[in-house]
């Protein structure tokens, strides 16, 4: 045979092999699934989680994208549409919903792309905001963030709920639609108050988070020295986020928000070939 032909194989089969160790970010951990010959409950869950020396330098991920799913008989198993995917820590596993296969599939090939973020204050994946309990009710997010922020304090919420019922339902009603859930889940905030002891209520801090709030995948909080202050617990809604102190938190208290900041995210692909079915 030719030398340069032979040249020319190796390198493309080491071009090949390269591409194919670049798009496997991912590995099977599990495969459970059912398939009988009628029912609509039948399905196909695939298990992975990141692998690679680069996930490492990550803090977490997400399934970013779906692009084909067959199995070895041909059969598409890619959904018609996917929930939208949250990232998880870079050590966790994510769940990938698949189609039934066919009956007599043994394997699956599936290819897509994920996320891979790493929040830094240099990237503007982390937003640190200091005196925010001298700012009730003022938009806290960063100018031209495409989610807003508000912090609510006691004197702000029962000053709100002083207000009658009936007419801060018909001043919601008057707002644009795109205001109006919004306005709607702090009037709910509002009228949950009295739900807490005023001891109680010392002890939370209020937010809601609106506009393009799917940026926002987090809320941390620090003291005045860098600490990390962990509420004992939280609770939230799509825009009310409430979190309860074990002692009134302190004035000088920082917030903290990790946001998906497009400068913190690197997509890749990924190839996950001949999965075994069970």
């Amino acid at each position: 045979m030719n030398t340069s032909k032979v040249l020319f194989s190796a390198i493309v089969f080491i071009l090949l092999l390269l591409n194919m160790m670049q798009a496997q970010k991912l590995k099977v951990v599990n495969v459970e699934e059912l398939r009988s010959i009628s029912s609509s409950w039948d399905y196909c869950k695939v298990e992975v989680k990141p692998i690679g020396d680069d996930i490492r330098n990550y803090t977490y991920y997400k399934i970013n994208e779906l692009k084909r799913v067959v199995d070895n008989k041909g059969i598409n198993l890619l959904p018609e549409s996917m929930e939208d995917a949250k990232y998880v820590a870079i050590d966790d596993n994510s769940i990938i919903q698949l189609l039934k296969a066919s009956r007599s599939a043994s394997t699956i090939n599936i290819d897509g792309s994920l996320s891979l973020f790493k929040p830094t204050e240099e990237n503007g994946g982390i937003i640190k905001i200091t005196g925010f309990k001298t700012k009730p009710g003022l938009n806290l997010a960063p100018k031209g963030a495409a989610f807003s922020l508000f912090f609510y304090d006691k004197a702000t919420l029962q000053k709100m709920g002083a207000k009658d019922v009936n007419q801060r339902y018909e001043d919601i009603q008057k707002l644009p639609e795109a205001d109006r859930n919004f306005a709607s889940e702090v009037n709910s905030l509002v009228d949950n108050l009295s739900y807490y002891t005023e001891t109680e209520i010392d002890n939370m801090i209020f937010f809601a988070i609106g506009g393009d709030n799917s940026q926002v995948m987090g809320v941390d909080f620090e003291d005045d020295k860098g600490n990390k202050i962990a509420p004992i617990s939280s609770s939230y809604t799509n825009i009310v986020h409430t979190y309860y102190f074990e002692t009134k938190p302190d004035a000088k208290m920082k917030l903290i928000l990790n946001v998906e900041s497009q400068k913190a995210i690197k997509k890749v692909p990924f190839s996950l070939l001949g999965v075994d079915l069970p």
